[in-house]
């Protein structure tokens, strides 16, 4: 199975990743240079640098081109030649490629067109948040956000016994690379603050920062120390700053902000693995009111696999939009869920992302009730003190039948109603 997400091409066999790099080439020497090593020289040599190939997936001109290339396809092409031989891919083999959801028709048809060019033998092509979402539990609406290099992108999506797409968008301020320049120009000006040295006023000391923040992003376990350290090697003198993992938060909050603006407030947000790991981004969706989930690594892999269990369609290449969820995907309620919300005398019909606020004489009730397949939770919005049973909330906790809630002085219950 193929991902085909340029920040992180991956290729697997029965669920293990066999091979994996990002979507970039360089062009600067005899032969095309691909992957992490493209990436390592690409600001030693950003014009014969290339990495909106896969996201593009058209017939545009290289400038410079290179024997043997000449446009963006040209790019596919060997990229797809380089993963085959790498994984020792039969011709034979069927493959499945999981794509993203805004690609359009036409650039699913070019990118058949060049797998069949490079001897794949492509039986489906996927959606790769529909997958993703089809292992894990959920209910009703939901949306997916992914990042890749140059764009980012929200994915809605109807859940009921099978995940459908419904719409997809893309923000390409959120892009990955775009937030990579923004956080080496932050920890630029700290060079500058710091040492009166400017890294990015020569080529090898900005490959170094680049390098060093694009390791610290791709590193999630890392990002623990909450605080990114990038040291510079120039004639012989070695110079390092410290950065707040926060400071690249707030140099990429505005470019979040247009990306949650493009999420319904109402649906939970899923969030890949490598969206998840953006500095701040979890945080300013909360902070907005959205109901988050970070997913695994696997997510599109796992849920795939009900497509890579099943033969592939005769006669050609399905393209699948719509999934069913995995029998796992959605555990039975520990407890039988409410139906409404109990404030004073007044019962108030439940729907799968609840505000208090909207109880009558309690517009002052600061906390989201939010339904999932396993049961009722509680999430306080943003400071405000909520308890439960007389324990304070802190980020969200599961709301039983009955449950006394309190906030601003009020008190609320989950009640089921039964119709005689």
């Amino acid at each position: 199975m193929l991902e085909l997400n340029d920040a992180e091409l991956a290729l697997s066999h029965d669920g293990e990743v066999v091979f994996q790099e990002p979507g970039v080439v360089s062009l600067a020497g005899r032969e095309p240079v691909f992957g992490a090593a493209a990436l390592a020289v690409a600001r030693l040599h950003p014009r014969q640098s290339h990495s909106q190939y896969l996201g593009r997936m058209n017939a545009d001109p290289v400038a410079p081109a290179a024997p043997g290339i000449a446009n963006q396809a040209d790019l596919v092409y060997r990229h797809l030649q380089r993963m085959k031989a790498a994984a020792s891919l039969g011709d034979d083999e069927p493959v499945r490629i999981l794509v993203p959801s805004a690609s359009t028709p036409e650039q699913l048809a070019l990118l058949l067109g060049i797998a069949q060019e490079a001897r794949l033998n492509v039986v489906a092509l996927i959606d790769a948040a529909v997958a993703a979402a089809a292992a894990t539990p959920l209910a009703g609406a939901a949306q997916l956000v992914d990042v890749a290099l140059h764009r980012a992108q929200v994915t809605k999506l109807a859940v009921a016994n099978d995940v459908q797409r419904q719409d997809a968008e893309e923000e390409a301020e959120a892009g990955l690379m775009r937030l990579l320049e923004g956080w080496v120009d932050a920890v630029a000006d700290r060079f500058v603050a710091e040492t009166r040295f400017d890294p990015l006023r020569v080529a090898a000391t900005e490959q170094q920062v680049f390098d060093q923040v694009h390791a610290a992003i791709a590193d999630a376990a890392g990002q623990g120390a909450r605080e990114l350290v990038v040291e510079t090697e120039h004639r012989g003198e070695v110079r390092a700053v410290g950065l707040p993992w926060s400071a690249l938060w707030e140099k990429s909050r505005q470019r979040y902000e247009r990306l949650a603006q493009r999420l319904n407030p109402a649906a939970p947000v899923l969030l890949t693995q490598r969206a998840a790991r953006l500095p701040g981004l979890v945080e300013l969706l909360r902070e907005a009111g959205h109901e988050t989930q970070a997913l695994p690594a696997a997510a599109a892999r796992d849920g795939a696999q009900s497509v890579a269990a099943t033969p592939a369609a005769e006669g050609g290449v399905s393209f699948v939009t719509m999934l069913p969820r995995h029998a796992g995907a959605a555990p039975p309620p520990a407890h039988p869920l409410g139906t409404h919300l109990l404030c004073d005398a007044v019962a108030v019909p439940l729907t799968d992302a609840f505000d208090a606020g909207r109880c009558p004489e309690a517009a002052g009730a600061a906390f989201r009730i939010v339904k999932r397949p396993d049961g009722h939770y509680v999430l306080p919005n943003g400071a405000a003190s909520v308890t439960i049973d007389g324990h304070r909330v802190d980020g969200e906790a599961p709301a039983a039948l009955g449950a006394r809630i309190a906030s601003d002085g009020r008190e609320f219950r989950i009640v089921r109603v039964v119709e005689g």
